[in-house]
């Protein structure tokens, strides 16, 4: 866990020189674009190729030295290829970046953004003391993480299997995790090998999105406002901590979960991303990173002409599915809802387009909450039926693309989408598809990922209110936005409906809260159109000094749930792993071996499948049960082998368990016998408190 000051170079060494091969290959291919454009695409290239060419040679030689070295010369192939064609130009304005900062001023504040982010990454991950500590928001998933990333870093097998229910494939979307387990694999320690790869995406995900921000809006100022709506975002759950008793706001930095963007007693459900996604959810972060960036290529092919750029979206969006299989759905839809849009402006029928669409968000919030209040009643919110609605809306929305294609063909401007449209199409889809067949649809299928459900997580609160104190300013801003944009504006952000409609009907997952991986791609186009609909607000105001202050109240009433989240985040700290803990892992990691099976209680804070990486019999339902893993009668098996360990032998044959673990964990979860597990197995390691038997199998 600790690692070595060798193995912490190497890895950083390693990290380094693919985050330059990235770079060769962007600025070899991107000569187009300034120096700062091609230095971001080029991280985000060199991150995933360190995700991806590991992974490609692991099917072969493991998830091993080896793999990784293929890996390197492999990027080093793509780097020197790039630069070849490029024909070695592509560096010629490359100290024009810091003159970015100068006519961006406000780059200098995403660079702040970054920073205050590269703290909480490190402070949500802590060795003091002998001890592990995690801020508020990683408390849950950080172990799951650590899991993924330990268990492939020792145990090599690919493609992986969950250490936390042994024998079955993992399939979360790991290269989120795998680029840290390329790290911990070389030696680098622990806290680093987390910590680097997720600084990296967080630059990744901050400049991306202001990047694709001020592409889309045209201005520094609609820009930075987009950015700080998105970043910053937060709906009306300040007012609830807000006079009453002497501790009703500082409890903000107290309690666990009661902040102004997370409080579910008063339905607060809109989470700050920075805060929620960003930091615990590392398959968000990843997909972010590659996502933003993803939508400024495409916004250039489709709205600026940049043909060659469908080709070069084609292949980030085709890289997607294992780093963040929501994104890739996001994306799909995002690039649906402009592709209707492009085809009726090139039938020059999108004025007719745009009055359908606004007369459908006029009629359709009325009609979404007399829905919301028929499905409550009747229970009725989660229905088979609601997913063949989603599914009769998707193959009319196919025809109506379909008939679209058949005007264009007609009018002889096929050929032109075939060589736009249909190469992004076809690149993303021939990389995607073996992604999608290997992994996610064999565990989609398997846990009843896909299923109909009504209103995400409204609850009991009526349909517009939970929006409107969950959304705030920044809802109000992009509704008016939407309805008061003009034609050509429009068209930018249809996809935003098109998402949330799809995300009010269908969930992807079993946890109804994780449809927001999908939301806040919308969400995203949103705050550009709320931003750009307070710039004309602005504007009418004459006096400089009326228009500042009406600014910067605009910015304090809708992020000031935001900030106080995140400095709750800032000074949080939870005990994650107590010494006695990190001393049992130190002697399993010196011990046993790498695919050892362990069995231990379902707590979530597993020190051994997250700190070791070794294998336990069957890890936290909380974990599992959202994954849509078959989990219950391993479950089952644990108690009985804690209970009853004689009677339980053929458990223990059969799951192939090797050590039994037994702490105050488990004696608190099962009345462990424990005289009966003396009688059958032999202590290798007693603290006194935790005692690790070895289970001699026969044969």
């Amino acid at each position: 866990m600790e690692g070595s000051l060798t193995g912490a170079f190497l890895a950083a060494g390693m990290f380094l020189a693919f985050q330059g091969c990235g770079m060769m290959t962007s600025f070899g291919f991107l000569r187009r674009e300034s120096a700062g454009v091609r230095l971001l695409l080029g991280s985000v290239l060199g991150s995933l190729m360190l995700q991806w060419f590991p992974a490609l040679f692991a099917f072969l030689f493991g998830f091993s030295a080896a793999a990784h070295v293929l890996a390197l010369l492999l990027a080093l192939g793509c780097a020197g290829a790039s630069l070849y064609i490029g024909k070695k130009d592509g560096f010629q304005d490359v100290l024009d970046i810091p003159r970015a900062f100068a006519r961006q001023k406000f780059l200098f504040a995403v660079l702040l953004f970054w920073g205050f982010y590269v703290y909480l990454v490190f402070h949500s991950f802590r060795l003091e003391n002998g001890r592990v500590y995690c801020c508020q928001s990683t408390y849950g998933d950080m172990s799951m993480h650590l899991s993924f990333i330990t268990s492939l870093a020792r145990q090599q097998v690919f493609p992986p299997e969950y250490s936390l229910l042994p024998g079955v494939r993992l399939s979360y979307p790991f290269l989120s995790d795998s680029i840290s387990s390329s790290l911990y694999l070389l030696g680098a320690s622990l806290r680093l090998s987390y910590a680097l790869p997720m600084c990296a995406a967080g630059a990744q995900v901050f400049f991306g999105a202001y990047l694709f921000f001020r592409r889309m809006l045209g201005t520094n100022g609609k820009a930075a406002l987009a950015f700080l709506l998105f970043f910053l975002n937060g709906g009306l759950g300040i007012f609830y901590f807000l006079g009453g008793e002497p501790g009703n706001f500082t409890r903000i930095f107290t309690a666990f979960y009661q902040t102004p963007t997370n409080y579910t007693d008063e339905n607060i459900r809109w989470v700050n991303v920075i805060a929620d996604m960003m930091l615990p959810q590392r398959a968000t972060l990843f997909g972010w990173a590659v996502l933003f960036p993803e939508l400024y290529l495409l916004y250039r092919a489709v709205f600026e002409g940049q043909r060659r750029y469908f080709l070069y979206a084609g292949i980030l969006a085709g890289a997607l599915p294992m780093v963040h299989t929501h994104s890739f759905l996001a994306l799909a839809l995002v690039c649906g809802g402009w592709l209707v849009f492009d085809l009726c402006h090139r039938l020059q029928w999108e004025a007719g387009a745009e009055a359908i669409a606004k007369g459908a968000i006029v009629a359709g919030l009325p009609i979404m909450c007399l829905l919301k209040d028929l499905l409550r009643t009747q229970g009725l919110e989660d229905s088979p039926w609601l997913l063949v609605f989603a599914s009769v809306v998707i193959v009319l929305c196919l025809a109506l693309l379909w008939a679209l294609l058949c005007f264009c063909y007609r009018r002889g401007i096929l050929w032109e989408i075939a060589c736009t449209w249909g190469v992004l199409a076809g690149i993303a889809c021939l990389l995607a598809f073996p992604q999608l067949f290997i992994w996610t649809f064999r565990q989609a299928g398997a846990g009843q990922f896909v299923r109909g459900h009504f209103g995400w997580i409204t609850g009991a609160d009526n349909y517009l209110w939970f929006y409107l104190k969950n959304l705030g300013l920044a809802g109000i801003l992009a509704l008016c936005g939407l309805l008061t944009c003009q034609t050509e504006r429009f068209a930018r952000y249809v996809p935003a409906l098109v998402i949330w409609l799809i995300a009010e009907f269908v969930e992807f997952q079993p946890n109804d809260y994780d449809n927001n991986k999908l939301l806040y791609v919308g969400y995203a186009l949103l705050c550009c159109c709320g931003a750009e609909f307070a710039a004309s607000l602005l504007a009418r105001i004459k006096f400089r000094e009326v228009r500042g202050f009406a600014a910067s109240l605009l910015v304090v009433l809708g992020t000031a749930s935001a900030v106080l989240s995140l400095g709750r985040e800032a000074v949080s700290e939870y005990e994650l792993y107590g010494e006695g803990a990190l001393a049992l892992c130190q002697y399993v990691e010196e011990e046993l071996p790498p695919d050892a099976i362990v069995l231990t209680d379902t707590r979530h804070n597993n020190e051994i499948a997250a700190l070791t990486g070794r294998n336990i019999v069957c890890g936290s339902p909380s974990y599992l049960y959202y994954h849509g893993l078959p989990y219950y009668g391993r479950e089952y098996a644990v108690s009985e082998m804690y209970i009853r360990p004689e009677a339980s032998l053929d458990f223990y044959r059969s799951i192939r368990v090797d050590y039994v673990l037994v702490s105050d964990f488990e004696l608190s979860s099962y009345p462990v016998d424990q005289p009966q597990l003396d009688r059958l197995f032999t202590r290798v390691y007693d603290d006194g408190v935790r005692i690790l038997y070895k289970v001699e199998r026969e044969g």
